[in-house]
């Protein structure tokens, strides 16, 4: 086990302006012109324009810095145009039949649509201290590129995975049921009875020991199934010979973003920090979105925490899988068009875009959150195996019994390549838990940031809790933690 830390850069920079982003409506229309922002000519969101230099401590010699170089002034602007401001007390009513209600402390605002046509949207929580600090947390839930895994994955925001922050997408089993109490964001429970409280990690604006306790906050519910990244509409799932198949799914998650950020940067127009997080596919949203959300909120600095979503490698995601997704849900118009290394032939490149943000904001920061086996995100990279041969979930699941399949070894592996990749730019922070806390003998299992476990020490050695680590990464203290 090793913990280690090192300070970032300064978070203040400039930004580019960008093109894009209808403020309302039709998430189809989201594109356009430019948001104004400063840095449109390249030189970069939330950053300095200078490079590094040689005394640095080895950072100039990373080869993550320097891999797939482009020069300051080419970089495309990514922002989106800014729409009408939000009111605060203004909610629009949950599309549904089912009675669901906004909680309190959180507006709703529907916008955009989910992959069957129904309505979607996003809450918003205005800080009580009036922060000038928000997040904005991307919800998880599977992903739709088969007719089986289709039929694990939320298409409305009525939909959600059973059992709650404590339980809810923890495990395979735990994302195969859905409660139709629906996608609405986590709020503490208090004790009852035998039943202890129980706090929804960075959502419990209630505990001192929450960084984010005095935050502004945006949760947007997952029900495109394409990780919040799609922009392919009208899009027929075959079937896979077990499955039923389903014609005419929205693929258009990247779309319906892109119009919430319109109307979320306006409404908070003085933000000294910005938190883009997410878990599982919200997680690979948070990292692929990155530079959308940057750009749009221009000078304010935007960070990353990404829980179990990680972006691997091609050796450990290979180009077969993720020819699959950029072709099924469009990913290449949504990746900067300027990213010649995120547009491979053999259809790998979709992670390089990560080198992308490195070279085009000098200050961004990522922290990555996992535990060392997650089982849900193993069954989801099996798809690769054979050449891509199966996307039956059901017949992958089975294959990953006793961590077969695309073993805990691999997955392992691919956390630390990923470690060893980046850790020398001094701006990937990691949380990886490795089952052998006595408190915490888990290492399969998935999403972490909304669950009451935010406030434990739970790596193997015990010695530091999510939430401290979470602190520290917003303060510009790059923590790696773990095995």
């Amino acid at each position: 086990m090793n913990s280690s830390s090192g300070s970032s850069g300064s978070s203040n920079g400039n930004s580019s302006g960008g093109s894009s982003g209808s403020s309302s409506g039709n998430p189809s229309t989201a594109s356009g012109s430019s948001s104004g922002s400063s840095g449109g000519d390249g030189t970069e969101a939330g950053g300095d324009d200078a490079g590094p230099t040689t005394d640095d401590g080895g950072v100039s010699s990373c080869a993550a810095n320097n891999k797939y170089p482009q020069p300051m002034n080419q970089f495309v602007p990514l922002g989106v145009t800014p729409g009408a401001a939000l009111v605060k007390g203004q909610s629009d009513t949950i599309p549904s039949d089912g009675g669901i209600t906004t909680p309190a402390g959180w507006d709703f605002h529907s916008g955009g649509l989910c992959r069957d046509g129904s309505p979607a949207g996003f809450f918003v929580h205005y800080s009580a201290a009036s922060s000038d600090k928000l997040y904005i947390y991307l919800e998880g839930g599977g992903a739709c590129d088969s007719a089986t895994f289709c039929s694990h994955n939320p298409g409305n925001i009525q939909t959600v995975f059973s059992g709650g922050a404590p339980t809810q997408g923890q495990t395979i089993p735990g994302s195969l049921l859905f409660s139709s109490t629906g996608q609405v964001p986590y709020t503490a429970t208090p004790a009852s009875g035998l039943t202890a409280a129980y706090s929804p990690g960075i959502f419990d604006f209630t505990n001192a020991a929450n960084p984010f306790k005095d935050w502004n906050a945006v949760y947007v519910p997952y029900c495109t199934g394409d990780v919040h990244f799609g922009t392919k509409d009208d899009v027929d799932i075959p079937t896979d010979g077990i499955t039923a198949g389903l014609p005419h799914q929205h693929f258009v998650g990247q779309l319906n973003f892109k119009s919430y950020i319109a109307r979320i940067v306006p409404t908070f127009p003085n933000m000294s920090q910005v938190l883009l997080t997410g878990a599982s596919a919200g997680g690979f949203a948070a990292g692929l979105n990155y530079g959308m959300v940057q750009d749009s909120f221009g000078k304010t600095p935007v960070v990353v925490i990404d829980d179990s979503g990680p972006p691997f490698s091609a050796q450990y995601l290979t180009p077969c899988l993720q020819k699959q997704w950029r072709d099924l849900w469009g990913f290449d118009d949504a990746l900067p068009s300027d990213c010649a290394e995120c547009k491979n032939a053999d259809g790998s490149g979709l992670t390089d875009v990560v080198y992308y943000w490195l070279h085009k904001y000098k200050n961004a920061k990522v922290g990555i959150v996992s535990s060392m086996q997650d089982e849900v995100i193993r069954l989801f990279f099996s798809q690769q195996l054979n050449s891509c041969a199966s996307s039956n979930a059901t017949s992958l699941t089975l294959g990953q019994a006793l961590c077969g399949g695309y073993t805990c070894d691999m997955y392992t592996a691919g956390l630390n390549d990923l470690k060893t990749a980046f850790g020398c730019t001094n701006r990937l922070a990691t949380y990886f838990i490795g089952g052998m806390n006595t408190m915490y003998m888990n290492p399969s299992y998935h999403q972490h940031i909304f669950r009451d476990e935010f406030y434990n020490a739970i790596t193997n050695d015990g010695s530091m809790t999510m939430a401290k680590w979470a602190s520290d990464f917003i303060s510009g203290k790059v923590d790696n933690v773990g095995p």
